[in-house]
C-alpha cells in the first residue's frame, strides 16, 4: 500500500484510491521516445513531491487564497499524476475548479487520452502546446515543476507568466520548496511570496 507523510506534522496519509489507481496505471507508460525527447533544456515526466501537496486545496482556501471560481493550468502535464490529485482535493472544496494541462510531447497526450481520461469524469482539458506559445490569462492557478533545466529558460516561463496572470492569480512551483530551481521564482518581480507550512506559493501583485 501507497503512503505519504504528511510533512507538516510526520503522519502518515494514506492517498486516494483513485489516486492510487491512476498512478498504478501510468506505471504502463512504456512508449519508444527518440532520442531528442530526452535532450535539451526540458524536463520530462518528473512526478512531483506529492507529499509536499497534501491538503494543499484546503490549506489555500484555510488562507482565503482562492477565488470562488479557479481555473487551474499543469504547466507540463505529463501523464497528469499530480492535477489528478488536486482534481480529487478539489472534490472536498466548497470552491468551484476547472482543470487543464498542457503539454507538447503527443505520447503523453495520446496516452492519457487512451489510458487515463476516464478518471478525469469529463474534468481535464487537455492541450497539445509547447508552454511558450500558450496564454495563461485565463487561469486563476499555474501549476509546474520547474519545466526546463536552465534559470534562463525557467525565469522567461515565469516573466511570461506572470506578465499574463491577472492580480491575485497564484503560481504553483513543486520545485525546491516552490521556489523553483535555482530559486528562480524569488527573482521574479510583481509576486508576493507566501508562506504555508513548510512551503511557499506566490501571488501576483
Amino acid at each position: 500500500m501507497i503512503k505519504f507523510i504528511d510533512t507538516r506534522n510526520s503522519e502518515e496519509v494514506e492517498p486516494h484510491p483513485e489516486l492510487v489507481s491512476y498512478f498504478q496505471e501510468t506505471q504502463k507508460f512504456n512508449t519508444a521516445l527518440p532520442e531528442s525527447f530526452l535532450e535539451g533544456n526540458e524536463f520530462y515526466n518528473i512526478t512531483s513531491n506529492i507529499e509536499q501537496n497534501i491538503f494543499l486545496i484546503n490549506r489555500l482556501e484555510e488562507r482565503d487564497l482562492l477565488k470562488d471560481s479557479n481555473r487551474m493550468i499543469d504547466c507540463g502535464i505529463g501523464l497528469g499524476f499530480t492535477l489528478f490529485d488536486f482534481y480529487l482535493q478539489s472534490l472536498d472544496s466548497k470552491k468551484s475548479f476547472s482543470f487543464s494541462g498542457i503539454e507538447k510531447q503527443s505520447a503523453y497526450i495520446d496516452f492519457m487520452k487512451e489510458n487515463l481520461i476516464d478518471f478525469w469524469k469529463d474534468g481535464i482539458d487537455l492541450i497539445e502546446d509547447d508552454i511558450m506559445n500558450h496564454s495563461y490569462k485565463e487561469y486563476d492557478i499555474v501549476y509546474s515543476y520547474s519545466p526546463y533545466r536552465t534559470t534562463v529558460k525557467l525565469k522567461e516561463f515565469y516573466e511570461k507568466v506572470v506578465s499574463e496572470i491577472e492580480s491575485g492569480s497564484l503560481i504553483i512551483e513543486n520545485a525546491n520548496s516552490g521556489i523553483g530551481h535555482g530559486d528562480v521564482l524569488l527573482t521574479i518581480e510583481n509576486l508576493e511570496r507566501i508562506e504555508i507550512d513548510d512551503i511557499s506559493v506566490f501571488r501576483k501583485i
